[in-house]
């Protein structure tokens, strides 16, 4: 068994510890929770108590990450769930001292604070793991399998489209400032990681964004000043020639919509909401006529899809095409599979299947609608990743500090 340490309690934190219980009830669990830390006490305790009741053992609890590592030195790994700020300061410190690390995502809160995280992996020779479930989804996984049987055919274009939600308070507060990523940021984050995972690597962006409402107001009716923007429009071009669209809108009211479809010269392919289940709908041209293609059907066009052994036992199939579980199951599930791979790759001594580089693209993608709109011109990957014409993150990052309370 691996000893891990979690650090943040919140309700992300304590969502992966239901993760770990998933891992125990089907038998492959390779973690043992060996301490909890969030400066805000309730929050640790809060997370020791859930621990011992879906675990089996209580975690030693620490109000900050010296006392963690002054108190315990014998973790072999740390998940990071705190606010995207502090995950390049916890992780290099924790890198330093001989853990593994996986920070939920985004990486870090800017490009160049995600870097200096994959910087002090490499130096330390360590494994870099970024928490992304979306594409972990069984569903999703068989949208990759039928693309990559070249089913659609070639691919022009991709669409990732989303509205709703305007005016309220997603999650938390801090999620809706600047500091803190920033909720276009922190959605965009999936998308642009699935638009990676669909299609192929993005090779340029641009975009126009705007923050529509100044104010949000949460579930017990306070509202909160926010300053990071909530509508994000662009495009996006790929290494292999396809068009991505871009539409973000967390300002939007009345009729809510999501589309995620990809476009290829043989038909198309809507995949439906992460963590719903629902079947994709394939529809091809055969003949000169569009057919839709069923679900079963689906599955024939790719015979040699299966899931991995944990994602199975968790959903209940090799070959699944839908799916029905509990919302609260689903999420839980599909950590259950980022700390299976992670696991995973300490033991197999191979790179997690999102690892630094990989969450690093996704960060970068998300900002760049908004920096290229700064510039006022496409900005490619290449300079994105290398923190080169990132003025929008210039007023955000901050030096990595060497450890935090």
């Amino acid at each position: 068994m691996l000893a891990l340490a979690l650090v943040g309690c919140g309700g992300m934190g304590r969502r992966h510890i239901t993760g770990l219980h998933k891992l125990q009830e089907i038998g492959a669990q390779r973690w043992e929770l060996v301490a909890v830390c969030d400066v805000i006490p309730e929050n640790a305790l809060r997370a020791a108590n859930l621990a011992e009741d879906l675990l089996g053992k209580r975690p030693m609890v620490f109000a900050s990450t010296e006392e963690l590592q002054a108190a315990s030195n014998k973790a072999d790994a740390v998940i990071v769930t705190t606010s995207p700020d502090l995950h390049a300061p916890i992780g290099i410190v924790a890198l330093a001292a001989g853990m593994h690390v996986m920070v939920e995502k985004p990486i870090a809160l800017t490009v160049g604070q995600g870097a200096s995280l994959i910087d002090a992996a490499n130096r330390a020779n360590r494994k870099l793991a970024v928490a992304e479930n979306y594409r972990r989804d069984p569903i999703n996984r068989l949208a990759r399998a039928l693309i990559d049987a070249d089913v659609l055919g070639p691919l022009h274009l991709f669409s990732q489209s989303f509205s709703g939600l305007g005016g309220k308070v997603i999650i938390t507060p801090w999620r809706h400032r600047r500091r803190s990523g920033g909720i276009v940021v922190d959605m965009g984050i999936h998308y642009a990681d699935l638009m990676e995972y669909f299609v192929g690597p993005i090779q340029q962006v641009f975009g126009f964004n705007a923050i529509v409402d100044k104010q949000r107001v949460d579930d017990a009716g306070t509202r909160h000043d926010v300053d990071a923007e909530d509508l994000s429009v662009g495009v996006a071009q790929f290494e292999n020639g396809a068009i991505g669209n871009w539409l973000i809108d967390l300002a939007g009211r009345g009729a809510s919509h999501f589309t995620r479809i990809a476009y290829g010269l043989g038909g198309t392919l809507s995949i439906p909401h992460d963590r719903s289940g629902r079947s994709l709908e394939l529809t091809l041209r055969q003949s000169g006529q569009d057919l839709r293609i069923e679900p079963a059907e689906q599955l024939a066009l790719v015979p040699d899809f299966q899931l991995d052994d944990v994602t199975a036992k968790l959903f209940g199939g090799t070959r699944l095409s839908s799916y029905q579980l509990e919302f609260q199951h689903i999420d839980a599930n599909l950590l259950a599979i980022e700390h299976a791979d992670f696991a995973a790759a300490i033991i197999d001594d191979r790179a997690p299947e999102v690892d630094g580089e990989v969450g690093l693209r996704s960060l970068a993608i998300s900002y760049g609608f908004l920096e290229a709109e700064r510039l006022g011109r496409p900005l490619t990957i290449k300079e994105l990743t290398g923190s080169l014409n990132t003025p929008y993150q210039s007023e955000l990052d901050l030096p990595a500090r060497g450890g935090v309370s």
